[in-house]
């Protein structure tokens, strides 16, 4: 008989224990749909955040890259007085390339919004902002003075886009 006792109470322990576990089980996954909200919104952020940041990341390494091949014809005792000059002034454009695409994502910013990238080549420019709506004409007319002031390249080679 006392051993039976023994054996309720136990049983009696155990099924608390697990009532108990459920009920922190269910607070605690209650807690993280929360949290998993959090995450979602913090995830799209960053997304947004990083595409401006791997676009200029991925800009600056490339220019990095082209800059050392003109360097390297520059430097080589191979390369003909033509090959030189031709390396030497595309140094200068692509510096001058750099310093407009940075004007062009400050004037941006000025204009209001968060963030801006900006791709400057032979073929036109591309300006990408960070905007959660579609631009209206008249930002989309601001920005397009801004990049024509600055860049000297005709409306018809300049692409103005969004990116939430």
């Amino acid at each position: 008989m006392e051993q039976f006792r023994k054996q309720t109470a136990i049983i009696a322990v155990l099924v608390v224990l697990i009532a108990c576990s459920a009920w922190y089980a269910k607070k605690f996954n209650d807690q993280t749909k929360g949290v998993s909200k959090i995450t979602e919104t913090t995830k799209k952020v960053n997304e947004t955040t990083n595409y401006f940041v791997e676009a200029r990341n991925s800009r600056d390494n490339q220019l990095s890259a082209h800059k050392q091949e003109l360097q390297n014809i520059i430097n080589s005792k191979n390369s003909t007085k033509q090959a030189i000059a031709e390396a030497q002034a595309k140094l200068i454009l692509l510096a001058d390339w750099a310093d407009k695409q940075a004007r062009v994502e400050q004037l941006a910013k000025q204009r209001g919004f968060e963030d801006a990238v900006c791709f400057i080549n032979e073929n036109g420019v591309e300006l990408c902002v960070k905007s959660a709506e579609a631009l209206t004409s008249e930002q989309a007319a601001q920005l397009m003075d801004d990049v024509v002031r600055t860049t000297s390249i005709s409306p018809t080679k300049i692409i103005i886009k969004t990116q939430k």
